[in-house]
């Protein structure tokens, strides 16, 4: 007989796992299309004019700790609709952007803003990711790679 009992709980290093990569792969997803963006707009060495820090630098530097604070802060207050998760998203993009502003010497309201779009777009690559995971290794791994080599 089976001394173990087939509990029906998720295992926590796969949940843990996979949220790492759904975010891993959101950045990712979010930093390609920022840089395909930027390739309209005037730029030299990856930073565009009037922006205080490279794309990749602010996306996963400033980007994705906030998209985690935007989450914890979904789990604590248990918004279950999405109106006011992207409104919590939106908050935290601008205090990103105002974080990044403070730290880098850039316009604090243009980067407010801009961060605001960040995270926003940042959700969107988390859905399309959670709704998509075959993608997420790509997007987590290969894009981002192929991307610092390209630009």
């Amino acid at each position: 007989m089976n001394k173990l009992k087939d509990y029906d709980l998720p295992s926590v290093r796969l949940s843990a796992g996979m949220y790492a990569l759904t975010k891993l792969s959101a950045a990712g997803l979010t930093f390609m299309l920022v840089s395909l963006a930027m390739l309209a707009f005037p730029h030299t060495d990856g930073v565009p004019e009037g922006w205080p820090a490279s794309v990749p630098y602010a996306i996963y530097a400033y980007g994705l700790p906030a998209a985690l604070v935007s989450d914890a802060l979904l789990r604590v207050f248990r918004f279950a609709s999405l109106t006011p998760a992207l409104v919590l998203y939106a908050a935290c993009g601008y205090g990103a952007g105002v974080w990044l502003a403070a730290e880098q010497g850039g316009d604090a309201v243009t980067c407010g803003i801009a961060g605001i779009f960040a995270l926003l777009l940042f959700r969107l690559a988390q859905l399309a990711g959670e709704r998509q995971p075959l993608l997420l290794p790509v997007f987590a791994l290969f894009v981002p790679l192929i991307c610092l080599v390209l630009f």
